[in-house]
């Protein structure tokens, strides 16, 4: 079949996936790099051409899509196979996306769907998780007083998305600060659907960016895309915020993020946490592991959700369409419809022990059965 060249960053997954290309017996090299910047780094491109040169490669594989990798590959004709967990994409300049030596697969189907349509080779693969190499971290178990910090009722690991919104808003009339208010109150309503693309119209876009240009003398403005992504960003981030705040005032409630909000003052703050290191035994000892996903995800099954069930934990998400068609709402996972919702589905499993332990059992064998990382690559990597 030919060797894969599998391009490394710092990015999640990486021991799942050399863990599984070693058990389906595929050869591969690894490149290993951290960008700069993901769109302009000659440095790299010096290094990745000369190790493309190196060996007959069939593929580059990775996560995540690489615009610099793209192009080095469409220069000597190599296939380039990226596999991406962020959403939406993260560059610039999404020229590179139309290179006829990649694939790209998307976790979101609809994000996948909206790449397609654009002419883009865009196709859909679920994320995958290693539940074997999860239980070998969280049963490898420190002493007793280090094990209790990851002991609670509820946890979230992830960001609170503190965002730039109320800086954006200054140079803004009242009537626009309320349209965009507005945009928010309703996708803050809606569980079920992703309403911002729709509700930022042209003639919006169009005089939110006379002010901003007015106001900074033709320095600042802001595209759709950028605009849509702040505002499902600020909406996550009021998501997040209100849920901690209504747990922590009930419950013990854990937050494992780089970021803090002082107004949260009965939340548990633990600061980040190594996706390797403590992830494991925070998802497998935490009673509730919350998944509150990016508004922007609009079908996709976030990686949390694998990762919690991967390692033996209860998952207690807002609600996507892929999650609601792969598991078993409240056999597998158990899924909210609002934040009133969330409280009352906490507080019950909370007590309903057995129950509970019962949900995160069958959760973790539906992943084990459906969600490894050699029935991913096997679609990728076989796919032509």
């Amino acid at each position: 079949m030919g060797k894969i060249l599998y391009f490394q960053w710092n990015s999640f997954m990486n021991d799942g996936i050399e863990r599984a290309l070693q058990k389906m017996n595929i050869i591969y090299d690894t490149f290993c790099y951290q960008f700069a910047d993901w769109e302009k780094d000659d440095a790299f491109c010096e290094q990745f051409e000369a190790k493309i040169k190196t060996g007959a490669y069939r593929a580059v594989f990775s996560i995540n899509y690489a615009p610099l990798i793209s192009t080095v590959c469409a220069r000597h004709d190599v296939r380039y196979i990226s596999w991406v967990y962020d959403c939406p994409i993260h560059i610039r300049n999404l020229a590179t996306l139309k290179n006829s030596c990649n694939t790209i697969y998307f976790f979101d189907r609809v994000q996948a769907e909206e790449y397609r349509s654009r002419g883009i080779d865009a196709r859909h693969m679920p994320l995958a998780v290693d539940t074997e190499l999860y239980r070998r971290i969280y049963e490898t178990r420190s002493e007793r007083a280090e094990r209790e910090k990851y002991e609670t009722d509820i946890a979230l690991v992830g960001k609170l998305y503190r965002t730039e919104y109320q800086h954006y808003l200054q140079p803004l009339s009242a009537y626009q600060r309320g349209r965009l208010e507005g945009i928010i109150a309703a996708q803050l309503k809606v569980y079920g659907g992703y309403l911002i693309p729709d509700l930022v119209t042209d003639e919006l876009l169009a005089e939110l960016n006379d002010s901003y240009v007015k106001a900074s003398g033709g320095k600042v403005s802001i595209s759709r895309r950028e605009l849509e992504f702040l505002l499902a960003c600020e909406t996550t981030g009021r998501e997040r915020f209100l849920v901690l705040g209504l747990l922590s005032r009930h419950f013990a409630t854990a937050l494992w993020s780089n970021e803090k909000d002082e107004r949260l003052t009965e939340v548990h703050y633990y600061g980040y946490a190594d996706y390797y290191k403590q992830m494991p035994h925070i998802f497998h000892d935490a009673k509730i592991n919350l998944n509150i996903a990016l508004r922007v995800i609009q079908t996709g099954i976030p990686l949390r959700v694998l990762d919690v069930m991967g390692c033996g934990g209860f998952v207690l998400t807002n609600y996507r369409e892929e999650i609601a068609e792969h598991f078993v709402n409240g056999a597998e996972c158990v899924i909210y419809e609002d934040i009133e919702d969330m409280y009352a589905k906490a507080q019950y499993y909370l007590s309903h022990d057995t129950e509970r332990r019962q949900i995160a059992a069958n959760g973790l064998a539906k992943v084990q059965r459906d969600f490894t990382f050699e029935q991913a690559l096997t679609g990728m990597l076989g796919a032509e």
